[in-house]
């Protein structure tokens, strides 16, 4: 895509003049997404196999339109810059996924975006969604946050679809629902672990890379 317009797109989107966009390949993107869309939100750095094959498992599970999602600014990471994005979207349509790009880093705000959308999640990030301090800006009793942000979810009649994930040790961990609050569990899905296991990590891939690097 020019850099030019991509560039008007992406500043757009971090000063909320527009949502969100979706890009299609090289030179298509829309500012709308279909209906019944299962996303797979993260950073991506990068996108691997894993990936792709926990996204088609989500898609044959739910028979939904299977789409990326990043966020310009991120809970935990660097807000991201317009090469990083167009390297993104490059490496996500190369993998024939469209990938959206927007502004919301939470999943109480995506939903606000895509509503009557599954979000895809892995174990790790499930567990961050019950994390008291990724909601420290929600002005509220400590107990709070975590049921406001799923009420917010629910209202937009979005749900949820838990990957598993595999521990240092080499044990598979799915969602443990103890910790949703009951009101909230009908949200909750799980993909089996026969439906998908990849024990490959973005963090795995870039350690790999590195020392490589090193080596050299």
């Amino acid at each position: 895509m020019n850099q030019k317009k991509l560039k008007n797109i992406i500043t757009e989107i971090i000063f909320h003049k527009i949502p969100f966009c979706l890009f299609y390949g090289a030179n298509k993107f829309s500012y709308e997404i279909p209906a019944k869309s299962v996303i797979l939100s993260g950073s991506f750095n990068p996108f691997h196999v894993g990936h792709k094959q926990m996204l088609l498992a989500a898609q044959k599970e739910t028979n939904y339109n299977a789409l990326i999602e990043i966020s310009i600014t991120n809970v935990d990471k660097d807000e991201l810059i317009i090469s990083d994005i167009q390297k993104q979207i490059d490496m996500v349509n190369d993998h024939k996924f469209p990938l959206i790009v927007s502004n919301a880093p939470r999943f109480f705000e995506k939903s606000n975006l895509f509503p009557e959308s599954i979000f895809l999640i892995g174990n790790d990030t499930f567990e961050r969604l019950f994390d008291v301090k990724y909601y420290n800006d929600l002005k509220t009793s400590i107990a709070l946050p975590i049921n406001q942000n799923l009420e917010i979810i629910k209202e937009n009649d979005c749900k949820f679809l838990v990957a598993g994930r595999t521990s240092e040790n080499n044990i598979f961990n799915n969602m443990d629902s103890s910790l949703i609050p009951k009101k909230f569990k009908f949200m909750f899905s799980s993909l089996k672990e026969s439906q998908f296991r990849n024990d490959i990590s973005s963090t795995k891939i870039r350690n790999l890379s590195r020392r490589k690097n090193e080596h050299r």
